[in-house]
């Protein structure tokens, strides 16, 4: 059975209707003999109360730059909670699905605190689900050091997650799930005439991340390319084809 990575964004795990497609896309792996492995943003966006910006709110602007070990393990908080959200609604659907931090996951950093980037990873509890037909829920934008401290990888990191565990589990192909159409040549919130992307390489992909398009981080389509793992990235409420990263 092949897996297949299935990442939803801070504004795919908000509303109930949100919720009930995501249960909806992991049924539609399932039926097509793929093995999904999820991974979750924090809910919403500021000033929504678990959203990770809200999060930093609650420190002093100057606590949050002086000690980033501290605002690493609050800046996680928000992903856990959504993690242990739709691993319980998957459960209670008869879709047997258990929250995993990204620790849990394996995702090794080094220490560039609230920047991390993954160096290592550490299959055995993920891969041991996976035997087990368990499907991992995991926390998206989390790392640990090799000396034990959580890590986040920063802005887009749970991109990165979705897709550094897409080339160390070989997966199928990874789905990004945002509230877009797909990756267009424009700011569709600013230009009516965006548009959309229907293919895109990684290459050029990677220079539109890093020249201001939000919806992949340039990061994150690193690591898939590695491995030539192709991203979709699709509107969470349309079923849409979206954009074909490879």
């Amino acid at each position: 059975m092949d897996i297949v990575i299935l990442k939803f964004g801070g504004t795919s795990v908000t509303s109930f209707e949100k919720k009930q497609m995501i249960a909806f896309y992991v049924k539609q792996a399932l039926e097509n003999n793929e093995f999904p492995v999820v991974v979750v943003s924090a809910m919403g966006r500021f000033p929504d109360p678990y959203a990770t910006d809200t999060l930093i709110s609650l420190v002093q602007k100057n606590e949050a730059n002086d000690n980033k070990v501290t605002l690493d393990l609050l800046m996680s908080c928000g992903e856990t909670i959504s993690a242990t959200i739709i691993a319980n609604m998957l459960d209670n659907l008869d879709l047997h699905a258990i929250p995993v931090t990204g620790f849990q996951a394996g995702l090794i950093t080094d220490n560039n605190f609230s920047n991390a980037n993954v160096i290592d990873f550490d299959g055995k509890f993920i891969n041991n689900l996976i035997k087990k037909k368990i499907i991992p829920v995991v926390t998206g934008f989390q790392g640990i050091t090799k000396d034990g401290f959580i890590t986040t990888l920063g802005r887009g990191g749970s991109d990165t997650t979705a897709t550094a565990l897409g080339s160390f589990l070989n997966a199928k192909r990874i789905d990004i799930f945002t509230d877009v159409d797909g990756l267009m040549d424009s700011d569709p919130d600013i230009f009516n005439d965006a548009i959309l992307y229907e293919e895109i390489s990684y290459d050029d992909a990677y220079y539109l991340a890093c020249n201001g398009a939000k919806v992949i981080c340039s990061k994150a389509i690193s690591y898939a390319k590695k491995k030539n793992i192709p991203i979709y990235i699709k509107n969470t409420l349309k079923n849409n084809t979206g954009t074909l990263i490879h």
